[in-house]
């Protein structure tokens, strides 16, 4: 089931990166659970959290989070 949302910059690059939620989170060192959040539903996450799964993701944090960052200012 697909919905018409608009995908997050951080949603294309984790389907670009050809991971699985499991392989991300370890590599970042959190929760397989934790992770899938942080990717679908836009869940606060620590600078330090955002910073590692942009390093593992090749792209500047900015840009991955932009959105996350827009949703805090309000």
């Amino acid at each position: 089931m697909q919905t018409d949302t608009p995908k997050t910059e951080l949603q294309k690059a984790f389907e670009e990166s050809g991971l699985k939620y499991h392989e991300l989170a370890k590599r970042v060192g959190i929760s397989k659970s934790y992770c899938y959040k942080i990717i679908n539903w836009n869940l606060r996450v620590y600078y330090d959290v955002a910073v590692n799964i942009s390093k593992v993701l090749g792209k500047e944090t900015t840009i991955l989070f932009k959105e996350q960052e827009k949703k805090f200012k309000q």
